[in-house]
C-alpha cells in the first residue's frame, strides 16, 4: 500500500505543470500584450519545451532556444516561425543594468537564468552555444542562477549587460528550471528538485549600443507614452531601469520604409523596417526592407 501511495504521489507531481512568461523585456510570445505589432500567442505562458515528458523522455533533454518542443520545424518562436518577427522591443546600452521580469502564474520553485547572444541579423537565430557564452548575472551576485521562492506573480531581477557587447540585434533568453518534481540527486538520494525538471524558455529581441544617446532620443521616449495612437514608435520603448535618460538612440531620420519580398507576409515586419532602417546606427538589410 505504501508503494502504491508513493507512486500516486509521484505521478501527481509529474503531471502538475507550472506556467510562466517573460514580460520584461517582452518576449516574442508576449510582445503583443505590450502594444507591439506581433502575432498574438495566447499560450505565451507555455513555452515549456513540449512538456517535461516530451523534453526528457522523447527528445533527450533537448529544447528549442525559445521554449518550443525540439522536434518542431519550423519552431514557432524561432527564426522562420510565426512569432519570430525580429521586432526590437528594448534598446539598451553597453554594460547597462537592466531589469528582467518573468510572470509566474503557477509557481513550481526553481530558478531563472538569463543569457544573451549577438546575431546582428533578424534572419539568423541565436544558438545555445552563443547564448551560453554570455550569461547575465544578477547585480551583486556571482551566480547566474537566480532562485525565485514560492510565490506566484512577477519576479524581477537586476542584471548587468556585458561590458564590451554591442549589437544591432541581440537575442535575450530567459530560462526557468522548476524544482517541484521528485528525482534522484547526484549522491543517489531522492528529493524534490533533483533529476530532470520542467523547463521554460523564452526569447526577446533587443539591441545594445555603445552610444550614450541624445536629446532626440529623449523626445522619442516621451512620444512612446502614447503608443496606442502611434504603434510604430512603441517598437522602440526605452530601458526600464534607472539608467540615464539618454541611454538609447531611436528613430531620427523619418524615412518611409516597408518590408520586401517574402518578409512582407510577416506580421509586424513593416514596423520593424521603419524602426531599424531609421535607427542610428541604421540596420536596414536590403533583403528585408526598402525605403523611400
Amino acid at each position: 500500500m505504501r508503494t502504491l501511495s508513493l507512486a500516486v504521489f509521484l505521478a501527481t507531481l509529474a503531471v502538475s505543470s507550472g506556467h510562466g512568461r517573460l514580460i520584461e523585456p517582452p518576449s516574442r510570445a508576449s510582445a503583443w500584450r505590450f502594444g507591439f505589432s506581433t502575432p498574438r500567442d495566447y499560450n505565451d505562458n507555455e513555452g515549456f519545451c513540449g512538456g517535461k515528458a516530451k523534453q526528457h523522455d522523447v527528445n533527450g533533454g533537448r529544447c528549442g532556444v525559445c521554449g518550443d518542443s525540439w522536434e518542431l520545424q519550423p519552431r514557432p518562436h524561432e527564426v522562420g516561425g510565426l512569432y519570430a518577427t525580429g521586432i526590437i522591443v528594448r534598446n539598451y546600452s553597453t554594460g547597462q543594468v537592466i531589469e528582467a521580469t518573468a510572470q509566474i502564474t503557477a509557481n513550481h520553485k526553481g530558478f531563472f537564468e538569463f543569457r544573451i547572444c549577438p546575431t546582428n541579423d533578424p534572419s539568423i537565430e541565436a544558438t545555445q552555444d552563443c547564448l551560453d557564452r554570455y550569461p547575465l548575472y544578477g547585480v551583486g551576485s556571482s551566480d547566474h542562477r537566480l532562485y525565485i521562492g514560492h510565490n506566484n506573480g512577477n519576479h524581477s531581477f537586476r542584471l548587468r549587460l556585458p561590458q564590451q557587447l554591442n549589437c544591432r540585434h541581440c537575442v535575450l533568453q530567459w530560462r526557468y528550471v522548476a524544482g517541484n518534481d521528485w528525482g534522484i540527486c547526484y549522491d543517489g538520494s531522492g528529493a524534490l528538485g533533483c533529476g530532470p525538471q520542467e523547463e521554460f524558455r523564452a526569447c526577446a529581441d533587443v539591441s545594445i549600443s555603445a552610444d550614450r544617446g541624445s536629446h532626440p532620443a529623449r523626445e522619442a521616449r516621451r512620444r512612446t507614452t502614447h503608443a496606442s495612437t502611434n504603434p510604430r514608435r512603441r517598437v522602440t520603448v526605452a530601458p526600464v531601469d534607472d539608467a540615464p535618460q539618454d541611454d538609447v538612440v531611436l528613430t531620427q531620420t523619418g524615412r518611409a520604409c516597408e518590408a520586401r519580398g517574402i518578409w512582407r507576409a510577416v506580421p509586424g515586419m513593416h514596423a520593424w523596417c521603419t524602426t531599424n532602417c531609421n535607427h542610428t546606427p541604421a540596420f536596414c538589410p536590403t533583403s528585408h526592407c526598402w525605403c523611400t
